[in-house]
């Protein structure tokens, strides 16, 4: 056999691999879990990560349910997808977003701005359709037969597991859940900073709020050394006991690695992503922002994997913290950028989750990115903790206090005047 069909036939038994690992995780983490946002986190975990691809929604109209993940929708534009989605696919099995009728021009224009290529019928009833949305993979090339296979397995798997949700959650051995949400809890909280350290030109704040009693949200601060100070807030897919000890695991290479690569931040994040490929074998995914504050001369050194860009504001300009690479755990052999920034006294970096922007008043609509930096951009007069206590105020105001479907955690750093002698 050539050598090229060699490696050809082995890059396809890990592909396959991969996907059997992804479902079996799927099926392990579904039976443990006994709520659809969060089956809804498990499923797009395992379908993202192996195909490669930025952004995904399910919709079935016969259960009412619409999860995305990767873009944002508004109300209006969520009700058009409701009304229309099921009708372009009534019978047809897959279809291209640009080949949509004229009929749906709406419906392609806003697809295409949320750059959502494909629509798959995942259900074996091609008449009473559940939609499956893809975008692009991160490689930009266009998904293959064999793609389309393994998503629609995986959706059909979720779905049966959704119906025996549906009629077996209220069943569970509620001791044992219980059990396991204590030993959870007891090791997210030993990951936890007891205190945040006292800096000379710093001002830091941290607000963490997991929506059940584990969350997937990470934060950290590492041992300072020659006036380097280094930060981490992360978001660990998953929740429950497997999340908290996935955290764990990351917790433990950080801060093995932290003597060894701390003036090398890329270097450091190519390696802690080497060894979470390793934890998860490609199957679980980590989005992380890792920061360098120099206390001397005021400056930020940072690297941004796949996480929601935090936010630098100076006066009424914005920038993105968004150099790096990709999400940790994808790939073995991911290449990282790291990118030093100067600060002055006033500035504000604003770190979050995705929980932050994504809460969500009743109407359904997002609170959004641009509403967290134009609050950060009008409060730069407070200091840390009473911006970060302003900012979930005005959160918590604007969903008028409805529950956070995500974990919620802002992480901000407020530089300070240099003191006179």
């Amino acid at each position: 056999m050539a050598e090229g069909e060699l490696k050809r036939l082995q890059r396809e038994l890990s592909f396959k691999k991969l996907q059997l690992s992804s479902i079996c995780e799927l099926s392990s983490a579904m039976r443990a879990q006994f709520d659809v946002d969060h089956v809804a986190r498990i499923f797009f975990s395992s379908l993202m990560a192996p195909l490669g691809v930025s952004r995904a929604f399910l919709f079935d109209r016969s259960h009412d349910l619409f999860r995305k993940r990767g873009f944002a929708l508004s109300a209006r534009e969520s009700q058009l997808l409701r009304r229309k989605l099921g009708r372009v696919l009534a019978g047809v099995p897959c279809l291209n977003v640009d080949e949509l009728p004229a009929s749906c021009d709406d419906l392609k224009r806003l697809l295409q701005a949320r750059q959502v290529r494909h629509l798959v019928n995942v259900s074996e009833k091609l008449r009473q359709p559940v939609v499956l949305g893809l975008g692009r993979k991160f490689n930009l090339r266009d998904l293959a037969a064999e793609d389309f296979e393994f998503a629609t397995i995986l959706s059909r798997f979720m779905l049966v597991e959704l119906e025996n949700i549906r009629y077996l959650g209220q069943i569970v051995e509620k001791r044992k859940l219980e059990h396991e949400m204590k030993i959870a809890r007891s090791i997210q909280l030993s990951l936890l900073p007891q205190e945040l350290p006292k800096l000379r030109r710093y001002d830091l704040a941290v607000l963490y709020e997991p929506i059940q009693e584990v969350g997937g949200d990470y934060y950290d601060i590492l041992r300072m050394h020659k006036g380097v100070q280094p930060l981490v807030l992360a978001d660990v897919e998953g929740k429950g006991l497997s999340a908290a000890l996935l955290a764990a695991s990351c917790q433990a290479v950080f801060h093995s690695m932290n003597e060894l690569y701390l003036f090398r931040p890329a270097v450091f994040i190519a390696r802690a992503n080497a060894f979470v490929h390793e934890i998860t074998r490609g199957a679980r995914f980590i989005t992380l922002f890792w920061m360098l504050l120099h206390d001397e001369e005021p400056s930020l050194t940072y690297v941004n994997a796949g996480h929601s860009p935090p936010f630098l504001v100076r006066g009424g300009e914005l920038q993105r913290l968004d150099a790096g690479g990709m999400i940790l755990g994808f790939s073995p052999d991911s290449v990282y950028d790291e990118r030093t920034v100067a600060l002055q006294a006033g500035d504000v970096v604003c770190a979050f989750t995705d929980g932050v922007f994504e809460a969500q008043n009743p109407a359904g609509e997002e609170f959004g990115e641009e509403a967290v930096a134009g609050f950060v951009k009008t409060h730069l007069h407070l200091g840390a903790a009473e911006l970060a206590d302003a900012l979930r105020r005005r959160i918590r105001s604007f969903t008028q206090k409805a529950s956070f479907r995500d974990d919620f955690t802002i992480l901000i750093v407020k530089v300070r005047a240099e003191e006179r002698p």
